[in-house]
């Protein structure tokens, strides 16, 4: 009994102690920009941008428990010119909260970031953009969800599962660890000619490396200390580098092509996808997007994607569907996400000065 019951000890603890090799992530991260690059922040044209991005992942193959699932929500704008005439500085503000697993493992954030958009010409084709965002993450796990098999061997006195079967673990593992937690990024943004634009980028999320220390060296647990000293795991650093290429092919379509590679404590993702547009209605502003993404790592899954721009407005739905070797249980199916951004546009109306015109008689 003690045998097996240390051994479902060491591969829970495994488990808390190999998450500094995750991360969020999403398969429209085209409609995450500050997940993706904090250099993202601003660069748009208009007032006020308002985005969200919601993910569920294995529900249909689980149940509808919401074991896995992210949602985030931003907002952005470009606030003040910078040194220069075609300089700007833009503001942002991103939430997010991923829930992973029976033992409702939470990965929460909220960050605020800034921008600077330097120009490189004089016509404004080209920006160099750096980016940084600071903020609050933390990480709590309910210890009391994990259910083991010397719970049913050793029933309770009433009968029915004993929670007490596996105290060690509860006695191992702390309930939630907060730290502060720094991002940065860079892109480069660039119009080539009259049919393609093009923008490059490079990111690093946590660069603080923050202790989260779910699991403590002996007593304590359950968020409170009876002795035990925290543990020292460090979230790891992740490192993004982005591409998206925007092709107008004619009046009517255009593709935008693009690529991301993640990598973090040595588990890497790497994703292509290609995304069309077309105009649907020209005088209503309608553009409908159509596309296929495809996560190499692994061969994990390919998703198909769909959405539409209604003027300021777009929206996007993606699905993953899982071809890698866990397909014989998941029968293709994976994760769906759901995403929508809106951009406030408010100009001032332009000032006419009246002139008066004097007839000579």
């Amino acid at each position: 009994m003690h045998v097996r019951k240390l051994l479902f000890l060491l591969a829970a603890l495994w488990c808390l102690t190999s998450l500094n090799a995750q991360d969020i992530h999403f398969s429209q991260y085209n409609m995450s920009p500050m997940t993706l690059n904090p250099a993202n922040i601003g660069a748009f044209e208009g007032t006020v941008r308002i985005g969200g991005i919601y993910r569920g992942q294995w529900a249909s193959v689980i149940g509808n428990k919401g074991q896995y699932k992210t949602p985030s929500l931003w907002v952005d704008a470009p606030i003040i010119t910078g040194f220069r005439k075609r300089d700007w500085v833009g503001v942002g503000l991103v939430f997010f909260s991923d829930k992973a697993g029976a033992g409702g493992l939470t990965h929460t954030a909220a960050k605020l970031g800034a921008s600077y958009h330097l120009a490189l010409d004089k016509k404004g084709k080209a920006y160099l953009t750096i980016g940084a965002q600071y903020g609050q993450a933390g990480r709590n796990v309910d210890p009391s969800k994990f259910f083991f098999e010397e719970g049913y061997l050793n029933p309770a006195p009433g009968g029915g599962y004993n929670p007490g079967a596996q105290g060690d673990f509860l006695n191992t593992t702390e309930s939630k660890a907060d730290w502060s937690d720094i991002d940065g990024g860079v892109t480069l943004r660039a119009k080539l000619n009259k049919r393609m634009d093009m923008s490059i980028g490079y990111a690093m999320y946590h660069i603080g490396k923050g202790k989260y220390g779910l699991v403590t060296s002996g007593g304590g647990g359950g968020g409170t200390s009876t002795g035990g000293s925290t543990s020292s795991d460090e979230i790891a650093r992740r490192s993004v580098v982005t591409g998206l290429f925007n092709i107008k092919i004619n009046d009517k379509l255009s593709v935008g092509p693009s690529f991301m590679y993640q990598t973090m404590s040595g588990a890497d993702e790497i994703s292509l996808q290609a995304l069309g547009s077309y105009v649907f209605n020209k005088e209503k502003d309608i553009d409908l997007n159509f596309g296929l993404g495809y996560r190499l790592t692994g061969g994990d899954a390919v998703y198909p994607m769909l959405g539409a721009r209604y003027k300021n407005l777009r929206v996007g739905l993606a699905y993953d569907v899982n071809v890698s070797d866990l397909n014989s249980v998941s029968n293709y199916r994976g994760g769906f996400e759901i995403a929508a951004n809106y951009i406030v546009k408010i100009y001032k109306p332009a000032k006419i000065k009246t002139k008066v015109l004097c007839p000579r008689f």
